[in-house]
């Protein structure tokens, strides 16, 4: 018949056994198995923290999956979370300039709205090639406003991914650390 003993049982069952054969055996023995039996629930304890962090990295690699497909996906349909504020701001720029050029386009040759209208294509101009210039910046500098939101989703799932493998290789080394004693 079997049973299992809780560690503190096992803890005072090995160091009785130990004193009672200290004579028999060395005192370097008598204090591994002390230290076996205190390492036993720290081993449990990594075991199950390094369960547990892997299970997080595959939840963070599924994440990173699902955000780089909605990344690919809203970039291929051309869908505005695939761009960044600055990119946004270029693109609603330009969208002003098709509006008064069709507007100057419509308007009558000489008029006093022509000329308004002229008048706020050259100030639309100017500021196109403002948010060009914040946009070339913000690339060059590695900035998070020249970044889309889906970008930025993926780039935190790479950084949780990364960090949770950092985590499960620290969790191995003390839970090789605590086996050796």
């Amino acid at each position: 018949m079997k049973f299992a003993l809780k560690p503190i049982v096992l803890a005072t069952l090995l160091a009785t056994t130990q004193l009672a054969g200290l004579a028999h055996a060395g005192a370097a023995d008598a204090h591994s198995a002390a230290v076996l039996a205190q390492t036993s629930p720290g081993v449990k304890e990594d075991k199950a923290q390094l369960k547990e962090d892997k299970a997080v990295l595959r939840a963070d690699e599924k994440q990173l999956q699902a955000d780089m497909t909605k990344l690919k996906t809203d970039a291929r349909e051309g869908r505005m979370a695939a761009e960044s504020k600055d990119a946004e701001m270029v693109y609603k720029d330009r969208q002003s300039m098709n509006g008064e050029e069709k507007d100057i386009a419509a308007d009558k040759p000489g008029s006093l709205q022509r000329k308004a209208d002229k008048v706020a294509l050259k100030s639309e101009e100017k500021q196109l090639r403002a948010d060009k210039a914040k946009l070339n910046a913000d690339e060059a500098e590695g900035r998070m406003a020249a970044v889309s939101k889906d970008a930025d989703n993926v780039y935190q799932d790479r950084r949780a991914v990364k960090g949770e493998t950092k985590a499960i290789a620290a969790d191995q080394a003390k839970l090789k650390a605590d086996e050796k004693g």
